[in-house]
């Protein structure tokens, strides 16, 4: 993750939204319905560890560009750092958590680290829970609940971690059932497309011609175009865009850089240019985003 680019922090979410949220001194926040957090539904990176649970309906959003749908009996998981957008979440019943990265970090819980399906999670979206497994989760929302009302730190503290462990146990239950065994090799157009991905978050700030990333793959462009138009149906150059014009949204949104500012920022040459890119993938000027 580029540390230069918006991170919003618990404190700055709460300061955009109502006070339906439920919210812990700033540590975690606890949503009954994530249509209250109207701030998802632009590209949003959060400095926080993001789980939602869905209980009825279809939750319809992108983690880091890549379109999944959350349906009922099933939990997302989302790391810190991750670009999150919510498309539609209309006729839904879930709730979600939102746990501080620095708060997960005073607990000593390195959530990244001891969710060792972390790859098994970016590639399947989300995870099927065991009607016994969801019931198990909901009591939660009610302890914390009369925890936080009554200041019981302690309580509460055990509670987040309980919940961790909980969600974790989740995960590398659901892996298991995956896999019986030793996992298959991924095909070449996977791999190649997993590894363009995680450059592309890493560089996408500086760099956006295909060949670039091509060169750091050793492979030519030609063919890790093929590969990934083969493997998510839709081009390395469109890939590339929607990236970088997801980081300016966020920008847009987020702060209060000007607009040469971000283009100064995402390495365009002029502003000119940065706008003209803007608005060829998102159909107006950065301006007119803005001011939505």
């Amino acid at each position: 993750m580029n540390t230069d680019l918006p991170v919003i922090s618990l404190e700055r979410l709460m300061a955009l939204h109502s006070a339906k949220l439920l919210n812990y001194r700033n540590k975690f926040i606890v949503a009954d319905d994530i249509a209250d957090l109207s701030i998802l539904e632009h590209p949003t990176r959060l400095q926080a560890v993001t789980m939602v649970i869905c209980l009825r309906g279809e939750v319809e959003c992108s983690i880091n560009l890549r379109r999944c749908t959350v349906k009922a009996r099933q939990i997302l998981v989302n790391f810190s750092g991750d670009i999150i957008q919510v498309h539609n979440c209309d006729n839904v019943k879930c709730f979600a958590v939102i746990v501080s990265e620095e708060y997960l970090q005073s607990l000593r819980f390195d959530f990244r680290e001891r969710a060792s399906s972390f790859f098994a999670i970016r590639e399947n979206g989300p995870i099927d829970l065991a009607t016994d497994d969801l019931q198990s989760m909901l009591p939660y929302r009610r302890l914390v609940n009369k925890n936080i009302a009554d200041d019981n730190d302690d309580v509460i503290t055990c509670l987040v971690q309980a919940l961790a462990h909980t969600v974790i146990a989740y995960i590398r239950k659901s892996h298991n059932m995956r896999t019986h065994g030793p996992e298959p090799a991924a095909p070449r157009p996977r791999r190649i497309f997993e590894k363009f991905m995680g450059l592309l978050s890493e560089y996408h700030s500086r760099e956006r011609s295909l060949s670039f990333y091509a060169d750091k793959m050793r492979l030519s462009p030609k063919y890790v175009s093929r590969m990934i138009k083969e493997y998510s149906g839709r081009k390395a150059i469109d890939w590339i865009c929607e990236y970088v014009v997801a980081e300016a949204c966020i920008m847009l949104q987020h702060t209060d850089l000007t607009v040469q500012e971000i283009a100064y920022r995402l390495n365009f040459p002029t502003q000119s240019a940065f706008g003209k890119y803007f608005k060829e993938g998102m159909g107006m000027s950065p301006k007119r985003y803005r001011s939505l």
